[in-house]
């Protein structure tokens, strides 16, 4: 097991002890750790003895005194210390096996480990869960989780795992649900596969373990051009706005039942149907916004938030900088309702730019898979004066695009400087004023 120190946090407890990154915390009071959870449930406590071994290889026990829960002020390499279980399905639709043919290492990462559910939100399908996990869980209280599901029938849901048997969810997740554990679920729906009335039956099931199951994301599937599954395929407009229409009387039970409007349709469906985006009030707490449910919405509230907070001062359009705003297909379709306020922030020098994604094939049309190659094929060079693209276009922390082109590579082809945006309704005003 490796809890390797990444940084300290500058004026905590661990700032003033003798640890530095690239430091490994080997115990906490003689308890080995196999993940963030276990550290942070073992430095909660007042009097720690701390096992550390340093880079060099010397081994200290450092005695340490604190408020209870008090943090340490530690950063670690990774989450999970003992290594990420990974996943063994072989999904039909599975996104990182659509990838290209020999993508960047990081992005082959599958995983499919309970504590990166309960840590990141990252979805699991569970069938690697073990006893010593399910009493793992419910004896820490691990809630929320997310499951994908995909279909309750589960000879359905073993074929859409790739799977050799069934793979059923009702009973795990009625284990979970049972022990105070609350799940938000996903469903990634492949048309003439787990649709229709597979998914009348898979919705009613998982509305059956309510308020346990706190939510069901409705997700279309994803193809990129490298996929290898002819009977998958993508939505048709007349099917998208099909699956809105049947969703709504259901949303409209559920709220009336437990609340809550329960299952919520990805911003995809409403771009594929060519719906307008629901207020950000249908998307309650916006608990599945990782997929890509409630976006749209959400950067249309806080963008006429923060906007309302800002004063402009009149300013002369020739001031300005004319600017190319990029985005995805997806992108375009949230930011065309706020295109007059864009223009106006700018003095009216600022432009949407929608690209289409060369690199994975048009059919992906999210702006975060968006690459360096994408935009240096599709940007003109020497109309603008900049250009601003969102901060998830890249590696976290770096300025590297998924095709590892760099924002630096990309500034120098085009001849035009790269403004990086915080991707939130703040970044993109700001840097529209900037």
């Amino acid at each position: 097991m490796a809890a390797i120190i990444s940084a300290i946090v500058a004026g905590s407890i661990a700032g003033e002890l003798c640890l530095a990154p690239s430091d490994t915390i080997v115990s906490i009071n003689g308890r080995e750790l196999s993940d963030l959870i276990d550290y942070n449930y073992a430095a909660a406590e007042e009097e720690l003895t701390l096992t550390v071994c340093k880079a060099n290889g010397e081994l200290l026990h450092i005695e340490v005194e604190k408020d209870a829960w008090e943090d340490l002020g530690l950063v670690f390499a990774a989450e999970v210390f003992d290594g990420i279980r990974s996943c063994s399905n072989h999904c039909l639709f599975c996104f990182i096996d659509q990838l290209q043919p020999a993508p960047r290492a990081s992005l082959l990462i599958k995983d499919d480990d309970y504590r990166m559910s309960f840590l990141e939100g990252n979805y699991i399908t569970g069938v690697n869960l073990r006893e010593e996990d399910f009493s793992r869980i419910v004896a820490l209280g691990l809630s929320p989780l997310y499951v994908s599901v995909h279909a309750t029938d589960a000879d359905l849901r073993g074929r859409l795992l790739g799977r050799p048997g069934p793979a059923p969810a009702l009973p795990m997740l009625k284990r979970l649900t049972d022990n105070g554990i609350s799940v938000h679920t996903q469903i990634v729906l492949c048309p003439g596969i787990n649709d229709g009335a597979a998914l009348a039956q898979t919705i009613d099931d998982l509305a059956a373990l309510a308020p346990g199951v706190a939510s069901i994301a409705v997700v279309p599937v994803g193809l990129t051009r490298f996929q290898r599954h002819r009977q998958l395929r993508l939505f048709t407009a007349s099917e998208a706005a099909a699956l809105l229409d049947w969703l709504k009387p259901r949303q409209q039970d559920f709220r009336r039942r437990y609340a809550t409007r329960l299952v919520f349709a990805a911003d995809e469906f409403y771009i594929q149907a060519g719906r307008d985006f629901p207020a950000a009030a249908h998307y309650e707490d916006f608990c599945q916004l990782e997929n890509g449910v409630g976006l749209a919405a959400l950067f249309a509230d806080q963008w006429r938030k923060y906007r309302r907070r800002q004063r402009l001062h009149p300013a002369l359009a020739a001031s300005y900088a004319k600017t190319g705003v990029v985005t995805g297909i997806s992108g375009a379709a949230a930011l065309a309702a706020l295109i007059s306020d864009i223009r106006a922030i700018s003095g009216g020098r600022a432009e949407l730019i929608p690209v289409e994604n060369s690199f994975y094939g048009p059919s992906v049309t999210v702006t975060g898979l968006l690459t360096g190659s994408c935009l240096l094929q599709a940007l003109p060079r020497g109309h603008y004066d900049r250009y601003i693209i969102p901060s998830h276009m890249l590696k976290h922390g770096s300025e590297l695009f998924l095709d590892d082109m760099t924002v630096s590579e990309l500034e120098r082809e085009l001849q035009t400087p790269m403004i990086i945006a915080e991707n939130n309704a703040a970044g993109l005003y700001q840097a529209l004023r900037a």
